[in-house]
């Protein structure tokens, strides 16, 4: 999608120069899948069958069919222990997914644990959110959502040329994410910069409620750095 690409060089330009859907049932495993002829579910089936849950919210049956998992000596170990951590952070469980993460660090799975270390301690340490979300940047340099994430972590951290960076490269990487897009928008409130504003809006035909949204983000954002005490 060439004219995406347009509208991130644009913004980066200008600016150099001057969010939950109701989540829906899930049951598990299709009967088909389990019953089929008496074998196993494949592996990765049923680790995207959690990650849907995951993804919709469902922590508790993705803990669940972790947990299942397990019982029946299937899937892969490492798998199963960074799924867990992720329906652990989820359902708020600090320190339970602190520990599954760190378990993973020195795995193949090391980005993805890191990304999640990061994610568990945005609100309560954003400085040490930062150092993983780093450290799962250099793993996977070309994961949109670790770029966004840490991009949108280092604008709340006020560090705006460095968002700048990571939330273009986001937008370059997935020109089809509405949530990068949204956070490279919200820089370019932050920051004044109306230009870059008015040109991803009209290319990306950024809807009117998703503005107006944005827009009081910003004021918060800006109210907050003003504000006595703020940096």
């Amino acid at each position: 999608m060439p004219e995406r690409r347009l509208v991130v060089v644009a913004a980066l330009a200008a600016s150099l120069t001057g969010a939950c859907a109701l989540p829906q049932r899930v049951d598990g495993p299709p009967r088909v899948a389990q019953e089929r002829s008496g074998h196993t579910v494949d592996r990765e089936v049923y680790a995207n069958l959690i990650r849907s849950m995951l993804d919709q919210g469902q922590y508790y049956a993705a803990l669940a069919h972790v947990q299942q998992r397990r019982a029946s000596g299937g899937g892969d170990r490492q798998a199963l222990t960074y799924l867990e951590a992720e329906a652990r952070r989820g359902l708020g469980q600090i320190a339970a997914a602190d520990a599954l993460y760190q378990n993973l660090l020195r795995s193949s799975l090391a980005g993805e644990a890191y990304h999640g270390l990061g994610l568990l301690h945005a609100r309560t340490d954003p400085a040490r959110s930062i150092g993983f979300l780093r450290e799962a940047a250099k793993l996977r340099p070309t994961d949109a959502d670790v770029r966004n994430d840490l991009g949108y972590a280092l604008l709340m951290a006020r560090r705006d040329r460095e968002a700048l960076h990571e939330l273009a490269t986001a937008v370059e990487l997935a020109p089809e994410s509405d949530k990068a897009r949204n956070n490279l928008l919200l820089l370019m409130m932050v920051q004044g910069n109306e230009t870059a504003v008015n040109r991803i809006t009209r290319e990306a035909m950024v809807p009117v409620e998703t503005i107006a949204h944005l827009r009081q983000q910003a004021r918060t954002l800006n109210t907050a750095r003003t504000a006595p005490g703020g940096r």
